[in-house]
């Protein structure tokens, strides 16, 4: 019997894990103390035959967590084990978690584009697809001459700028830089204080933000979700929703992103053969297409939802089973279009909650009780409510979600 071992640092099941359950497969999972907690509270930690809690999440901590489940199975079966991963947190350490324990399945060099964003960006370069202006942060030659770095940069980049760790993502750590004086204050608070996989400095790229959900299959491309943000991930911190929904087939915008998506995806040839690729473009006001960066991951907060309403096949199972070597048939059929809203918290104490009457289906969903005192969204893990909306009429779904966009569910005291 096979053994599949799921891995999970940052990120946590939005599927039911029982979903995994196969009767000729053994499930394990590697975990941190938060998911494991979420797990119990979901009652789920029985899908699992082995659970293990590393006290570190690097490689040398999760090959010893490997071992620990291999040495307790049968000697027959401690040979036929694979590693499924969804969180990009961990994504590239399973990678050399499976070369130095020789498991099959994705290596350090297919997920290197997809953890290291300078490392994206510079294997698209000659793909013909227009990257933002971008320079690596160098804490050693800003040391040497600071005012000279922080021309190179202004010169390389220009200003506004968007400063951003190498190796994050829902918009931890980053900023915008909109003066030559905020850099300097940036720069500043770096000293000391270099982020493990460093910073990039990019130009601040406008416009409107879509992703694009796609599913690979033996390297060949199975479908794609196209779906279109309300506003860019960033102004979440700043107090908007974080939000997407589901592109209409017929918007101008669906087949130039479809096409500059398959740019980018063919010009990765030595990305993982099975698996989920989260691709973030920006719309410039002029049609241009600009890209933000891609995950070998499946997307997070709703969006697996929305893609099961809207295309029948949850993206997040997806990835499980493509991983697994499972064989994926997407329905032709489309169900409604679908959408997703994540309110952030505020600051204060919460006094009371209220929800807004919408005309789509849609299930409301609270983060916060009131009395728990809040304090502001640092990135879009950090929600005080949710809401999963679906509707036959793209117009009606896009007035429900101007409605929730001005809404505020939490009132705060101080």
């Amino acid at each position: 019997m096979r053994t599949d071992i799921v891995v999970q640092d940052v990120a946590s099941f939005r599927i039911d894990p029982a979903l995994l359950a196969r009767p000729h497969r053994r499930l394990a999972l590697i975990t941190s103390p938060v998911n494991l907690d979420r797990l119990r509270r979901r009652n789920r930690s029985d899908v699992f035959a082995h659970i293990v809690v590393p006290e570190r999440f690097d490689t040398d901590g999760l090959t010893e967590a490997v071992t620990t489940i291999r040495d307790a199975l049968a000697p027959s079966e401690r040979d036929d084990i694979r590693l499924l991963c969804h969180d990009e947190y961990s994504l590239g350490t399973v990678a050399q978690v499976r070369a130095r324990l020789g498991i099959p399945g994705d290596l350090p060099h297919n997920v290197q584009p997809f953890v290291d964003k300078l490392a994206m960006k510079a294997a698209l370069r000659d793909a013909g697809v227009r990257l933002p202006r971008h320079v690596a942060w160098d804490a050693e030659a800003h040391r040497a001459d600071p005012q000279a770095h922080l021309d190179h940069i202004v010169n390389q980049v220009g200003l506004p700028a968007f400063v951003k760790p190498t190796n994050e993502s829902g918009s931890v750590g980053t900023r915008r830089i909109d003066t030559r004086a905020d850099l300097a204050q940036w720069a500043t608070e770096r000293l000391g204080d270099d982020a493990p996989g460093g910073w990039e400095i990019d130009e601040f790229v406008t416009g409107t933000l879509y992703h694009l959900d796609s599913l690979v299959q033996d390297g060949r491309i199975l479908h794609v979700g196209v779906n279109e943000n309300l506003y860019p991930c960033y102004d979440y911190i700043a107090g908007k929703l974080s939000c997407s929904f589901t592109l209409p087939e017929d918007d101008p915008a669906y087949e130039p992103l479809l096409a500059f998506n398959r740019r980018v995806l063919d010009a990765l040839p030595d990305k993982p053969a099975r698996g989920v690729f989260h691709h973030e473009v920006f719309r410039q006001p002029d049609g241009e297409l600009v890209f933000l960066e891609i995950a070998a991951r499946a997307p997070a907060a709703l969006i697996p939802f929305t893609s099961e309403i809207r295309y029948g096949v949850n993206v997040e199972e997806a990835l499980f089973r493509l991983q697994r070597g499972e064989q994926l048939n997407v329905p032709t059929r489309r169900g409604p279009y679908a959408a997703y809203v994540y309110f952030p918290k505020p600051g204060g104490r919460v006094v009371d909650r209220t929800a807004v009457d919408l005309g789509s289906d849609h299930r409301w969903t609270w983060n916060v009780e009131v009395g728990e005192f809040t304090t502001a969204a640092s990135d879009i893990r950090d929600f005080a409510a949710s809401v999963l909306l679906w509707n036959d009429d793209i117009e009606e779904l896009r007035k429900d979600l101007y409605r929730l966009d001005k809404h505020q569910p939490l009132t705060t005291a101080a």
